[in-house]
This record gives C-alpha cells, structure tokens and sequence, in this order.
C-alpha cells in the first residue's frame, strides 16, 4: 500500500464539522484527543495528545457514547477484542516458551516491539488507517461506519487473506464470493469484529465468527434471509461432519515459515521470514470439537520456529513442539469447483493432498503428529474384495455403491449382476425396452456403457443356446444309437 502524504495523514476535511455529515464532528478536539485548547502556541497546545483515543481502552473515549449510550455491544466488549487484544498470539507463544520466568519475561518484551504492533482499535477501523502500516486520516478524519476493504482491511489481513480473496496470487484465482461483487463485511460482521465479549485461545473459538452455513443452508430460516444456498447434494449427504467445506472447495494458499526478529545496526527492528509457499495440505482436525466436528480440515503452516527470539534470548522456545506449526485454517481462495472435487478420485487416493511426515522438518514431526494424516492404500486396493477393483473403479460411479440414501454403501454383487440390476434400473441406465424381450442383441446397454458380462443377459440368446446345446447332445444321442445298431446287425 503506497504511504501517505504527511499532510493527508493529518488534513481534517471542513465537512467533518458539518453535523448532517457526522455527528463526532460536534465533539471539541480535546475531548478525545487531549492537549490545551487555551494554550498560545501550537507546540503548548499539543502537550499531552493523545494520537489514538482509542487505544487500548475505548470505554474513556468511544465508550462515552457507545456504552452509555445504548451501545454496549460495541465498546463494552473492546477490551476482549481480539483486533485489540491479540491475546491468541500471545497465548501461543506462551504455550512453546520457556518455562523461565527471566526468559518469558524477555519474549514478553521482544513480542511488545514486534508481534504486537499489529494491533487494531476503534479508530484504526473507522477514522484512520492502522497503525502497522503508518496511519494516517482515511477521508478527513469523516467516521467511516464501515471500514474500506483496501485501506483498512487489507493493510493488515492483505499478504495472505487480501491476496487470496482478491485473486493477487499467480495462477490461483480470486475467491468466487469476490468475483461475485461481495466484500469482507457480507461475512464478517460489525458483530464479529467488535468481538463475543470472552477471552479466547484461539480466534475458532469466537462464538459468533463467521461461519459457511450462515448463508450455505437450505433451512427455511435462511432462505427468509434471501441468502440460502441449497446443501442437498449427495457429497454434501456423505462428507457432512466428516470434512470442512475448505476441503473440497478451496484452491491453494499461503504458507509461511520460518520467523525471526531482531534489531538491525541502527536499533531499528525488523523480522524476516523463510519464503512463503502456496500449497493445499489436508490434515486431521487438530481443534475438533462440537461444533468442528470434522475429521479432515485444511491446514496452513505458521512460522513459528524454535529460534524465532534468539536476537533477544537462546532457547526462549523449548517447548516449541507442544503445539502443531500446522494449524487449522479457512483459506480464502473458495470456488464452486476444484481439482480435488472433479470427482472422488481426485481426492480419495490422492496422497499428495494430505499432510504427512515428508511435509514437515525434522524438529516439527512431534509437533505435528496429532495433524499427520495417515496414508491409506490406493482405492483399487481398499475394493480389493470386488472381483475386478480397477475395472469397476474405472466403469462405475461411486455414487453407484456410495448412495447416500442407504444405511450402507453396496457390497453384495448381486445387488448390481442380477436380473433387477443397479446398473440398469438408474434414471440414466433404464432401457427404452424391457430387457426380458426376445431380441437378439444388447446394442443399447452396451452403448450407454451398462452391459455387465454374465448379467445384462438375452433371453433369445440364451433360449438359442439352449436348444443348440440339447440339439447338440439329442444329435450325438441318434448318432451314437445308430452306430450301435448297425454294428449289432452286422
């Protein structure tokens, strides 16, 4: 994101004072800001002001009216705010650190200077640009009531979540919920960003995130909502609590690794990372829970390494294994369709998109084995009871056997090679002519790909065979009958 002027971060536009266009306009500057309004220099005046009234506690400036005022679901949970907070980084760090209190109390230091200079607050999101990215007035100092994607959200959430969403990324497409003209708030709400109000590990646990099924359901009550999107799809029927919607539906993403902070020659700090990688792993839910209850979810690298604080401290990370560096994850790269979903085999079988101990270095492996995968034989050797796997795997639809409307998937051989078969009795496969007819031929199941040799039988061909075969042996009978009778005259 290009900087701003100097002058553009601090221009107040005139319409900021005019009330029709917003009301915070009616509040002197020295409410919120501080300083000395009677002071006879600039320089005097500034004493004391505050640059963000915001930050860390909104309830002394925000609050007055977005509390009092009839709105406590706003500033009354900022101090809870993730986007405040950040209280799940810190958590994570201090679930791998060193038990050292000397230690801890360093890379609670180290983390003040680097990981949380991230932060957001209420005027990050609606008058200014955050702070990471050098601040500076959006329009004027004008309250924003919805923070602009490109210079709000994107300015923290853009390498990764920015990129992925708005197709920035070489050869992975745009998000089909960008393509489709809908920004950040469609999904995540004024309600999700001011917080649940709880403390939280981890940013999954947030009660009222966003969530697919809030419009992905075919409830009555979404479909109230105009929002509805039919789930009645028979993968949708098998894979249910089994896999998350990323699983299927998302295209690769970023992947990062390997950080490390420190301080330059000049005491400025810095951080760097190994370079980042786009990739689409799939791993066993590390987070599962009641309302997580899939097995297999995505995963995405994060680039925690044990010697991320060795600037400011050796071996700050001990414990570094004590939690995945593969971690749960909703990519924003959703489409419709995607190489993993073109059909069951694309995935069932597929090794490559499961993650697994060659995905990992040596020191991650303990970290990661509740996340590994474990490999499953190949799809023809999992259906080794059928008498020809790779044939049927080949020739039939797994829906064929898979069909979600049964207790159980099919394994009884007559259920297909019989006189009612499966093959021939689907929508798609049922004949134009009964098959018990005396014609002599198949022609039209072998076109459609249905005859099944030994089972798609004709009745005339067998009534022929039959009779060529009882001919045959009455044949053999009179002939036999008669070389005995002549020898016996002679």
């Amino acid at each position: 994101m290009a900087p701003l002027e100097p002058y553009e971060k601090v221009y107040v536009d005139s319409d900021f004072l005019d009330e029709d266009e917003d009301v915070h306009g009616q509040i002197s500057c020295e409410t919120c800001h501080g300083g000395n309004p009677d002071a006879e220099t600039g320089k005097e005046a500034h004493e004391g002001i505050i640059r963000d009234p915001s930050f860390p506690d909104a309830t002394r400036s925000c609050g007055e009216c977005h509390l009092d005022g009839g709105h406590p679901e706003i500033a009354g949970k900022n101090s809870t705010n993730l986007h405040v907070s950040l209280s799940p980084f810190k958590k994570k760090i201090a679930l791998r650190a060193n038990t050292d209190a000397n230690v801890r109390d360093t890379i609670a230091g180290a983390m003040g200077t680097h990981c949380m200079s991230c932060h957001s607050s209420c005027g990050q999101c609606h008058v200014s640009r955050p702070a990471s990215v050098e601040g500076g007035l959006i329009e004027g100092h004008l309250f924003q009531r919805t923070p602009p994607v490109e210079t709000n959200c994107t300015s923290c959430h853009g390498s990764r979540v920015g990129n992925e969403f708005l197709g920035q990324n070489e050869g992975i497409p745009a998000d089909v919920h960008h393509t489709k003209g809908m920004e950040c708030k469609e999904c995540h709400t004024g309600d999700q960003m001011h917080g649940s109000g709880h403390d939280h590990f981890d940013r999954y646990e947030v009660t009222n995130r966003a969530k697919c099924e809030d419009c992905h359901t075919s409830s009555a009550a979404g479909k109230d909502k105009g929002k509805a999107t039919s789930l009645e799809h028979p993968s949708h029927i098998i894979h249910k609590d089994k896999v998350s919607c990323q699983v299927c539906h998302s295209l690769s993403y970023k992947n990062c690794y390997n950080c490390h902070v420190g301080k330059d020659t000049s005491g400025v700090p810095y951080f760097k990372t190994d370079p980042s990688k786009m990739d689409f792993k799939i791993g066993l839910n590390p987070k599962a829970s009641e309302e997580r209850p899939e097995k297999y979810v995505i995963v995405r690298h994060v680039p925690v390494s044990g010697s991320l604080f060795d600037f400011y401290v050796k071996d700050a990370l001990t414990n570094v294994d004590k939690a995945p560096t593969w971690k749960f994850a909703t990519p924003h790269t959703i489409q419709i369709k995607t190489p993993q979903n073109e059909s069951c085999l694309s995935c069932h079988g597929n090794n490559d998109l499961f993650l697994n101990e060659k995905d990992a270095t040596a020191w991650e492996i303990k970290a990661n084995e509740a996340v590994f995968v474990p490999l499953k034989p190949a799809p023809h050797v999992r259906h080794n009871w059928l008498e020809q796997p790779k044939l049927h795997l080949a020739k039939v639809d797994c829906l064929t056997c898979h069909d979600p409307s049964r207790a159980a998937p099919v394994k009884d051989c007559t259920e297909c090679h019989a006189a009612n078969t499966i093959l021939a009795t689907t929508e798609e496969g049922t004949p134009e002519y009964s098959l018990k007819n005396w014609r002599f031929t198949n022609q039209e199941l072998i076109d459609k790909g249905l005859y099944v040799v030994g089972s798609n039988t004709v009745p005339a061909l067998d009534l022929a065979g039959i009779l060529i075969i009882i001919l045959t042996f009455a044949g053999c009978a009179v002939h036999g009958t008669l070389r005995f009778l002549g020898r016996k005259r002679k």
